[in-house]
């Protein structure tokens, strides 16, 4: 090791001045204060929550500081990005314990059940072990009746955390597996690695959106848990050569839409923010009965001429609203040899009962085109895809599946709106049914000797 001066340990490192507000600097680069400033501000936005414990938030504040200090050092972001991915199981840890509130309970296959009191996580992982899935016994989530399969480590930590539904969202089930090979790359390193601050500030934002989203807070904005977002009401127009246009609803109420060559038109609830994540790039796709789109978006007048909209508009006001981007849930008709669109469980049931026939699969997933993909893909007898419950090959989990008469009894496509909205599409290139695919005789390819994975993650 060289020893270095208290001088030159004070100088600004130039790698971290290279990074700048306009991306990374070859021919310029940051004064020392401006860098000092411009990094500490790229994560002192990010929060936790009031709610969360004082552990986590004790080690999150560590990383924020140290965080800092990579203006003189720009190893330092390596070193707060790594320790990060290990902040992921003591925020799991902590809160295992708030959310079982002194005690929790294993149930043996057999029925019987051992409870046990928390004094710390030692406590658990002690009962875990002892009380093991090997050995017939799973954790009660709670105070029941959920049960999971439980070992202590990361990974049941992160089952736990799903059954207990305190995490969301379908894609952010593999997001969360990453997570956990990633700390695990970390925790028994086999090579080095150097990281930039643009890196760490990323691992800082989806570490504190992981934590708060344990604690119940969605992240506003976020990446990976956003809270419910706010859509607009909009115009869309369109004619018979396939011109389209977008706007808020108030530029046709103050004449800041040119009519002339809109034949027909219908108002939505839609995102509507361009160039922000909210900007939904499948609006010009609309059905009024199937979701085309890859954002939320609601039917609530169509189709008709301008004139007719803007009186519609004179006795009906409607507003913004907000919906949860994660999680929705869609149902999917299969019937002879067509897959259709997916559509809103609350409009399936008013559909006539010629258009209710075939087998009907309800999918929760982030996206429409994420259950449509896992509908056909199941169909064609891929492998890893799954009939029911969460898919270990898709970002999806069937809820259930069935014909109408028996989704209906056992308690879902209870209508949502009060009359079916007419039948109409915004372009007629994509068709609302495809045809089914075959099922496939391939079967998963071995898995050499070289290629297996050698232990589990922890």
């Amino acid at each position: 090791m060289q020893i270095i001066s208290l001088a030159q340990l004070r100088e600004t490192d130039e790698r971290t001045q290279r990074f700048t507000p306009l991306g990374l600097g070859i021919d310029r680069m940051l004064t020392p204060e401006s860098a000092a400033t411009y990094h500490q501000e790229t994560v002192a936005q990010i929060d936790l929550a009031d709610a969360v414990a004082q552990g986590t938030r004790d080690a999150f504040e560590r990383l924020r500081n140290i965080h800092a200090y990579g203006v003189l050092c720009y190893e330092i972001y390596t070193l707060v990005n790594d320790h990060a991915l290990l902040v992921v199981e003591q925020a799991l840890r902590d809160r295992f314990i708030d959310f079982h509130d002194g005690s929790c309970t294993f149930m043996h296959r057999d029925g019987f059940e051992n409870t046990i009191t928390i004094g710390g996580y030692d406590d658990v992982y002690k009962a875990a072990k002892r009380f093991s899935p090997g050995r017939g016994y799973r954790l009660l989530v709670g105070r029941g009746p959920a049960t999971v399969e439980f070992n202590g480590m990361l990974d049941g930590l992160r089952k736990w955390a799903r059954a207990a539904g305190l995490l969301r969202g379908q894609r952010n089930r593999r997001v969360e597996q990453l997570l956990a090979k990633l700390r695990n790359s970390v925790a028994h390193p086999s090579s080095t690695h150097l990281l930039t601050p643009v890196d760490c500030a990323m691992t800082l934002r989806d570490l504190a959106e992981f934590i708060n989203q344990l604690w119940g807070v969605p992240t506003p904005g976020g990446r990976l848990y956003p809270a419910p977002a706010e859509r607009d009401v909009l115009f869309i127009g369109w004619n018979a050569n396939g011109t389209m246009s977008l706007a808020p609803v108030d530029h046709l109420t103050v004449g800041l839409i040119r009519l002339d060559d809109i034949e027909q038109c219908a108002i939505v609830r839609a995102f509507f923010s361009p160039g922000t994540r909210l900007e939904d790039p499948d609006l010009h796709y609309f059905n009024s009965r199937y979701e085309n789109t890859r954002l939320p978006t609601e039917y609530l007048w169509g189709p008709g001429s301008p004139t007719e909209a803007a009186a519609w508009l004179t006795t009906t006001h409607p507003t913004r609203d907000s919906v949860d981007l994660l999680d929705q849930v869609f149902a999917i008709r299969h019937d002879g040899d067509r897959v259709y669109r997916p559509m809103k469980p609350g409009v399936v049931a008013l559909h006539d009962p010629a258009d209710q026939t075939g087998h009907w699969y309800l999918v929760q997933a982030d996206f429409p085109q994420d259950a449509f993909v896992h509908v056909r893909r199941l169909l064609a007898a891929e492998p890893g895809c799954s009939q029911r419950g969460e898919c270990t090959a898709c970002p999806v989990e069937i809820l259930d599946q069935g014909t109408v008469e028996e989704l209906v009894g056992r308690g879902y496509l209870a209508p949502t709106i009060t009359a079916l909205p007419p039948a109409f599409c915004l372009r007629d290139d994509i068709p609302y049914w495809q045809p089914a695919p075959q099922p496939t005789n391939r079967e998963p390819a071995p898995r050499s000797r070289s290629n297996r994975r050698r232990g589990g993650a922890r």
